[in-house]
Parts: C-alpha cells; structure tokens; sequence
C-alpha cells in the first residue's frame, strides 16, 4: 500500500479491497464505484480523484438526470457512492497509519526540523503527523487550532525525544482523518462550515454522529468557517516571514484555486518589499512541476533548487 495521489486513487483502492477479499464491504464500495463510471457516467478508464468526487457530486444533485438503470433513484444529494468514496479513503489513509509503524522518510524529516520551523500541508492523513509526536510534537499547540485545547484527544509524549518541537506548526487546510466535526454523510457540507469538537489521536473507526473533517477534492471548495480562514492566514504569514521554502510533492494543479491564489500573494507580497526568500527548494520526481512552481514563485527568491524526489531531498 501507498499514499493515493490524484491520478492513481482507483489503482491504490483495488489493492486495498482485493486485500480485504472479494465480499467485503471495501471490495463492494469499490464495485459500485465502478458501476457509476462504467454505466451512469461512462469513462474509457477510471478517473482521478478530484474528478471522480465532482462528478460524485454533480450526479447526487441531479438523480433525475442521472438515474440508475434500475430501481428507484435516491432523494438530491442522497447519493450512497459519496460515502463508499470517503469510506475508502479513510481506510486506506487510517491503514497507512498504525501502530506497527515502520520509519519512513516521514521520520528522517522530523528529525531535522527545528523549533521555529511551520509545516504546511494538504494531505488528510496522519503519518507526518505521527511521525511529529513520536519526535516530541504536541498536537494540542501544534495544529494551531481555534478553541480549547480540551476536544484534543492524542496527548504528548511523556519523555519526548526533543521538546524543542513541541510547539511546531503543522498547519493541514484541507482537514484531517483526525478532525471530527458533528455531521453525517449526508450533510457533508458540515466539514466546510463547522470546526472540529474532537481531534483524536489516528484511528480507524467512526464517531458516531460526527464525520471527518477533510475538504473533500472537488473543485469549487468553499471555506464557510472562521476555523478554515484561521489555518490558511496563518499559512500566509508564515509563507511570507520564512527564510526558506521548500516544496515536497506538491503538484500545484490548476483547480486548486485557493492553494494557486495564496502563492500568487505570497510571491507579489515578498517582490513589492523586496523580501524574497534566501532559497526555494522544490522537491518532486517530475520536472514539469518544479517549473510550475518556478513560474509561480518567479522574482519571490534569490536561489531556486531542483531536487528530484524525497528519497535525495532527505540525503
């Protein structure tokens, strides 16, 4: 098993329900899944992830449209695949994150980290986040959450092994399997307009009348909470007061309005006082995405580094 990226979401899920075995519920998510977009919305080949939900989305809005061939169609918005979809997603991600962990370059990362430091990231799952607290992090001050710090429920470690990372910021703006906001799967609009009441420590099961909060990958994300424009203002000021930036796998797709939209302020900020970064690093196997970044970031650095891959960033 690995992390889905956009473009291989239904190769990484076959692995993960064919484990599981030929009846089980994630082989029959899956199965469904597939039903949509060979019959009600047909694809030559499965598509990414972000298209998949949208398109998800558009056929729960529309059942009329979109009927099945057979059987009565749902009530607008009651679409059973929207949950199969997050299901699997929460699966794979809680699975990737277990106890009987095995270091990873997640691990090597943390140790090199150093307080002052902020992580900012758009990934749901918590193997960074892990791999923090093993080294001493604390996801109470670390999340930068709005709130008490009472709904968090992954305490600190004891005799951490650095307590100069205990107050490092990892900022997740589009949620996390961890964050639970009251919600069913019916109203997923809860986790745009809703902060978490309960942050746990990675688990696999459910909450009962709370859903994750994540923003699912659809393109018109609307942050309707005070909580979301907390994280991405913090996000902001730390991409504007950082020395250096360095960009590990982070594609930059043309959908992603807001992630595209924070760069280009931060970029226009730091050229109109004169303050551009000491160095960019861009960490990421293809070459067409360190140049995206480059054009993003052009005149917001005096140095800009091409470094293929994590593995070799981490050498």
């Amino acid at each position: 098993m690995r992390p889905p990226l956009n473009g291989d979401f239904f190769e990484v899920a076959e692995t993960y329900a064919r484990a599981h075995g030929p009846a089980s519920a994630e082989s029959r998510r899956l199965q469904r899944l597939r039903r949509v977009f060979r019959e009600e919305l047909p694809f030559s080949e499965m598509p990414d992830m972000e298209t998949a939900f949208s398109l998800l989305s558009i056929v729960g809005d529309f059942p009329t449209i979109y009927k099945r061939s057979r059987g009565r169609g749902p009530a607008p918005g009651q679409r059973r695949e929207i949950e199969d979809f997050l299901k699997l997603v929460f699966g794979i991600l809680a699975l990737l994150d277990t106890p009987d962990y095995t270091a990873t370059g997640y691990d090597r990362l943390a140790t090199k980290l150093e307080k002052g430091d902020t992580v900012i990231t758009l990934n749901y799952d918590t193997v960074l986040d892990s791999a923090l607290w093993r080294q001493g992090w604390d996801p109470k001050r670390g999340y930068s959450l709005a709130g008490g710090s009472d709904k968090i429920r992954w305490s600190a470690i004891h005799d951490p092994l650095r307590r100069d990372l205990s107050a490092l910021r990892l900022l997740k703006l589009h949620g996390s399997v961890n964050w639970f906001v009251r919600g069913s799967f019916l109203h997923l609009d809860a986790a745009f307009t809703k902060k978490p009441v309960r942050v746990t420590a990675p688990r696999n099961n459910e909450i009962a009348g709370h859903i994750r909060q994540i923003i699912p990958p659809i393109y018109g994300k609307t942050f309707k909470h005070e909580h979301w424009r907390r994280l991405w203002d913090l996000a902001y000021k730390a991409l504007c007061d950082a020395e250096t930036l360095v960009v590990v796998g982070c594609s930059l797709i043309d959908t992603d309005f807001h992630l595209r939209a924070l760069v280009s302020r931060v970029a226009k900020w730091r050229k109109k006082l004169l303050s551009p970064f000491h160095s960019v690093i861009l960490v990421d196997r293809k070459l067409a995405v360190q140049r995206k970044w480059r054009r993003a970031l052009r005149g917001a650095s005096r140095d800009y580094r091409r470094i293929k891959g994590l593995d070799r960033f981490l050498e």
